[in-house]
């Protein structure tokens, strides 16, 4: 090693215990709340020093100093350097790059032997001219350059080529930009309120700040929000939301970046509790430390976007429209539309006419060539917002037009999350305004209250669609039916609206919905209607999920609560519509599957009517004589049917349709036991190609815990178990049907996978195992965060013959699997299983009997085996398990 080599080496272990010790004495100054831009100054002034310190000890060659240059560019650039940051950089020179090559090199490897994330690019100024016209992130790097070392000259060439508009001209660098935003923010559905959001790149995130920076960089050469203040882009109000954000979102980012020890944008859930706990937020009887923390963080994107429509806004006119006459539109005498987008015709008008705050939005509803809001209006909106009181929302004149827009053929939705954003809504309906940021940290709601809000109503428009009459067909048909629609989105306002208040949500919310329908003068019968709507919209998915549907009994009770056609019709598109807006993944084939049977078969009881329901006797002996006919035809008579059929208990009969049985008796008639299980795998009955499941059916002779190894079996294919019949017959022949999905929650389509997947069943079941071996299955991250205490309950009801078992617990693959092995531990049998998972949690129900085939009845056995259920998935949960 060279006495150079040997210098530069004591030079970067020097540098590199510089950094370390300034970056844990930053570390420990953010805990303590130590103000977030002095940290975020510090550290890239830290790192300015370091780097500066190397360019300084690499020996470039004579004169490098005149035809060299090193810049920051990116977020170093600007100065805002976090933990794990990229630090981006500029090497400039004047066209001699070859003759400094080797100190070029030399520095960069320096640079990643201190182990900094480093990006680097070395051009020319021509090189950079011809980039930066081909590729705006390129211009926009050139922009925000900071100078850090050499040739100054060379900085102020870069300047030039923004000094006249040969590139990016500032309207063309507008347009880029704005519509750069657009795209990213569709990429996050252009929802501010993710469950795990990307602090950088969603909606009102830290990209939203950025974006604006560039723009006015670009086209008034400034660097700070103040001179958009001074320059009447900004009130003081906006100024002051602007920067709270940014800090508030800055300091999220800091604390990511440290958690992770990586450079981390997603507020995961891995980090969440604990940045909560560390800011100094504390669980109260209402809220969690966690949800209380990601209210503030939503409030903040919210306000941030807000900020930033209203900016970008002003900017479309100083830029793009400032040398153009605009094209003026009179609505009326408050109104005018001006180049496409909605404006006052006087600052005055809201303070003269309060209800033209309602009256704005219904316009905009009604037309299809209106863009959006203008800034100055927006402002004057938010400027109004104490004119929104008791007598504004008790107004005729104002319900009449709130009432208008709910029937509006046009952009309701844009409309009312307008009104959200704007602070309109959560005041003309002040129990929506509670909601607003409102987390649920959970698995199974994505979003927050509000934003889920936004998206049922969005749904229950899109079900107008011609794609949905594909998607959703049934509930496509129900819109069409309803005669009042804006009781539909009435519902979906206000179903959730009482979540976060401790209690019932659907009482709180029907309680709310009455004394708004009495404010807005609806008839008694459609008060009533929506009261019911939102005091029992679970009621219809908690039905299909988790009762047995092929009950009539079960239908009945169902179609005596729902009473008319009509309330029918209107629950089902609100469920479908709060399904889909809940998670994306709740809905699938399978779902869909249960919601049209519960349906149908409602329907056909309310047609029927209320005073003659089917009864169970009925439905079985219809099924026996149709499946009967059908074998008749396919040449198997009765007698044999009935033999084969062996008298198995009367739910076979009522969990099968006659085509069903039908197929499944011809298959077993061709079948010797002997040679062991008959498997076979088919699709699940279904009415188009959005519903059904793969139908696994297996008829084999009982064997003690044929459950448990069955659930195994179909666990190691990677397949998942939505609904279990097991029906035993008099001899000891088995009929198990499973209902299962793959892996990304669609029916097994492939006849070469269903082949493969009997094949493995019947080898696997024809000598089970006396403990079935569980498979070891990766924990989904998300799963990780939410552990549930399990629980589990026992109830003998009135002439079953079974004993019923409800398991709530913590999801996690195999976990159904994971309770066959508990169930052989403990002798138990099961008869049938109804399976539910949502979101985290799963809530399965069990009809089990002793090895005997008894109810279970002890009280003492009873708590035995719920403390045996419990103990053991909870240590499973404790322990890591990931099978």
């Amino acid at each position: 090693m060279t006495d150079a080599q040997e210098h530069l080496s004591a030079r970067l272990g020097a540098i590199r215990n510089h950094i370390e010790t300034a970056d844990a004495r930053l570390s420990e100054q953010f805990w303590a709340g130590v103000d977030i831009d002095q940290l975020i100054s510090e550290r890239s002034h830290v790192i300015d020093s370091a780097i500066t310190q190397l360019w300084s000890d690499v020996d470039f060659g004579a004169d490098a100093s005149k035809h060299l240059a090193l810049f920051a560019v990116g977020g170093y650039g600007r100065g805002e350097l976090h933990p794990n940051s990229d630090i981006d950089l500029l090497i400039l020179t004047d066209g001699r790059a070859s003759d400094y090559q080797q100190g070029i090199e030399q520095f960069v490897q320096s640079l990643w032997d201190l182990k900094l994330d480093i990006g680097h690019s070395v051009r020319t100024v021509d090189q950079c001219r011809a980039q930066a016209e081909s590729d705006i992130s390129t211009a926009t790097a050139l922009l925000e350059r900071r100078p850090l070392c050499g040739q100054i000259t060379l900085d102020r060439q870069v300047g030039a080529l923004f000094a006249n508009d040969d590139i990016w001209p500032s309207a063309k660098f507008y347009r880029a930009k704005a519509d750069e935003q657009r795209k990213r923010h569709a990429r996050f559905e252009d929802v501010e309120y993710d469950l795990e959001p990307n602090i950088k790149g969603a909606p009102g995130g830290l990209r939203d700040i950025q974006t604006v920076g560039w723009i006015i960089r670009r086209h008034f050469g400034s660097t700070t929000f103040k001179d958009l203040a001074l320059r009447g882009f900004l009130t003081p109000q906006e100024t002051e939301a602007l920067d709270a954000g940014r800090r508030f979102l800055w300091r999220v980012r800091y604390g990511l970046h440290l958690l992770a020890g990586r450079k981390e944008d997603r507020l995961l859930f891995d980090y969440q509790r604990t940045l909560a706990e560390r800011f100094g937020y504390q669980d109260n009887d209402a809220q969690l430390a966690v949800e209380q923390f990601m209210h503030d963080y939503y409030q903040h994107v919210l306000s941030l976007r807000e900020v930033n429509d209203v900016l970008l806004q002003h900017f479309d006119e100083a830029i793009l429209r400032a040398h153009y006459a605009p094209e003026i539109e009179p609505i009326n005498e408050r109104f005018q539309i001006r180049d496409h987008y909605m404006e006052t015709c006087s600052p005055r008008v809201f303070r003269e006419q309060p209800s033209a705050l309602m009256e704005m939005f219904v316009i905009m509803a009604n037309r299809r060539d209106i863009a959006g809001v203008r800034a100055t209006t927006i402002r004057l909106v938010r400027d109004s917002l104490d004119l929104v009181d008791e007598a504004f929302r008790h107004d005729p004149t104002v319900t009449d037009l709130f009432i208008a827009l709910l029937k509006a053929p046009y952009t309701l939705v844009s409309q009312l999350t307008r009104m959200r954003r704007y602070g309109i809504l959560g005041r003309y309906i002040p129990e929506f305004g509670q909601i607003i940021g409102q987390m649920q940290h959970d698995l199974f709601h994505i979003y927050t209250v509000d934003a889920h809000t936004m998206m049922v109503i969005r749904n229950m428009r899109r079900l107008h669609y011609r794609s949905s009459q594909i998607k959703f067909p049934i509930a496509s048909e129900c819109v069409k039916n309803l005669s009042k629609i804006e009781l539909l989105y009435i519902a979906g306002l206000f179903h959730d609206i009482g979540k976060g208040r401790g209690g019932d949500h659907s009482e709180l919310g029907a309680t709310d919905v009455v004394a708004f329908c009495e404010r807005h003068r609806l008839s008694n019968d459609d008060t009533a209607l929506v009261e019911w709507l939102v005091r029992v919209h679970l009621m219809m998915s908690s039905t299909a999920q988790r009762k047995d549907i092929n009950d009539p009994i079960v239908i009945n009770q169902f179609a005596a609560e729902v009473a008319t056609l009509e309330r029918l019709d209107y629950l089902y598109a609100l469920t479908v519509a709060d399904i889909n807006a809940t998670n994306p993944t709740l809905w699938n084939s399978w779902r869909a599957t249960l919601m049209r049977q519960l349906y149908t078969a409602t329907r056909g009881a309310l047609e029927r009517g209320l005073d003659t329901p089917l009864g169970r006797e009925q439905v079985i002996d219809d099924t026996i004589r149709a499946a009967l006919e059908l074998l008749a035809s396919r040449g198997i008579d009765e007698a044999r049917a009935r033999t084969l059929w062996d008298n198995p208990d009367q739910e076979f009969f009522l969990q099968h349709t006659a085509e069903q049985i039908a197929a499944v008796t011809e298959a077993i008639n061709g079948h010797d036991l002997n040679k062991g299980p008959l498997v076979i795998v088919r699709d699940a009955l279904a009415d188009d190609a959005t519903e059904g499941a793969t139908e696994i059916f297996l008829f084999t002779r009982d064997q003690p815990h044929l459950f448990a190894a069955s659930l195994t079996a179909i666990d190691q294919l990677g397949l998942s178990i939505h609904d279990a019949r097991i029906h035993t017959s008099q001899n000891g022949n088995c009929f198990n049907t499973y209902i299962v999905l793959d892996d990304n929650n669609q029916p097994v389509a492939s006849e070469h996978h269903r082949q493969a997947i009997a094949q493995t069943l019947r080898r696997q079941l024809a000598d089970p195992p006396r403990r079935p071996e569980l498979v070891r299955r990766r924990v989904p991250r998300r799963l990780k965060h939410f552990q549930w205490p399990t629980d589990a309950r026992l109830s003998n009801e009135p002439g079953s013959p079974y004993t019923t078992l409800r398991v709530f617990a913590t999801d996690r693959p195999g976990l159904l699997a994971r309770l066959g092995v508990v169930f052989v531990e403990l002798g138990i049998d099961v008869h049938n299983a109804k399976i539910a998972t949502l979101g985290e949690r799963v809530e399965d129900v069990f009809h089990i009997t002793d090895t005997k085939r008894r109810r279970i009845t002890d009280p003492d056995q009873i708590e035995a085996i719920a403390h045996a259920v419990r103990e053991r998935l909870d240590k499973d949960v404790h322990e890591g398990d990931r099978t």
